[in-house]
């Protein structure tokens, strides 16, 4: 009888041990890095919802730049890439003589969420549906292949 109790309390306290190497939690996982973040995106998705509007939204990736239109309200980045570490930081004209035109389209608040979300992020990575994240600093942006 003593027996059985010893070894159901070893049982017990197996059972409610925690593991040595906690486990990190699916949202930290890192993602796989893309090899080039080079092309046109359809934006999806900006810090984990998606577009709620009636228009798209498109965000062209070049050798040294990120942009979206409309590009006179100043939504132009320049960044680097390496391995999925993304250093971007919105790029300032210098003092034009004469200063460029006034940009007379309307900015849309999803337009501005985009670029907020862009001034932060430091990382991209690939997700499970193929799609391009890039996340950083408690924000994101879901993009696809047009």
């Amino acid at each position: 009888m003593r027996r059985a109790a010893l070894l159901a309390a070893l049982l017990l306290a197996a059972c409610g041990k925690p593991s040595a190497q906690p486990q990190p939690a699916p949202s930290e996982t890192p993602l796989p890095a893309p090899a080039s973040l080079v092309g046109e995106y359809r934006v999806a998705g900006i810090d984990g919802e998606e577009l709620d509007t009636d228009f798209g939204l498109a965000l062209s990736i070049d050798r040294g730049h990120v942009s979206f239109e409309p590009t006179c309200a100043g939504f132009v980045w320049s960044y680097a890439y390496r391995d999925g570490a993304l250093d971007i930081e919105r790029r300032q004209e210098k003092l034009h003589h004469p200063p460029p035109p006034v940009c007379a389209i309307a900015i849309h608040p999803t337009q501005r969420k985009l670029a907020e979300a862009l001034d932060a992020v430091n990382r991209a990575g690939r997700t499970p549906a193929n799609g391009v994240e890039l996340s950083g600093n408690g924000r994101s942006v879901l993009l696809f292949s047009q």
